[in-house]
């Protein structure tokens, strides 16, 4: 397996997406410049593309994902890795203050 271009760092936030026409929701679990672990009760398709919407505190944050695996961890798939072949400003500054706090939080351990 190739080396990650981004460390991925350790998130715990709500995130939106549509899966059949359903709005889902799942949970970033770990999460990098171009991309992000989910676990989800619905995960979508293996390469294919979806717009996520991460709650921000006067709207969603639209973010075009491509789903680059998913992983079945009992007895049905619920994680789901996703890349982000052109993140917009606003989420690199959401990893960017994910990063200090996760520095901050390992200084303080």
């Amino acid at each position: 397996m190739s080396k990650r271009a981004y460390r991925r760092i350790p998130a715990s936030m709500l995130v939106k997406f549509i899966n059949c026409d359903s709005m889902c929701y799942g949970i970033v679990t770990n999460i990098s410049e171009n991309g992000m672990c989910i676990r989800s009760g619905s995960c979508l398709p293996h390469d294919t593309e979806a717009m996520l919407f991460i709650p921000l505190k006067d709207k969603n944050l639209e973010v075009l994902a491509e789903v680059k695996w998913v992983e079945k961890t009992s007895s049905f798939y619920d994680t789901m890795g996703v890349a982000l072949p052109a993140p917009p400003d606003k989420y690199s500054q959401i990893v960017e203050n994910i990063k200090v706090a996760d520095k901050l939080a390992s200084i303080s351990s």
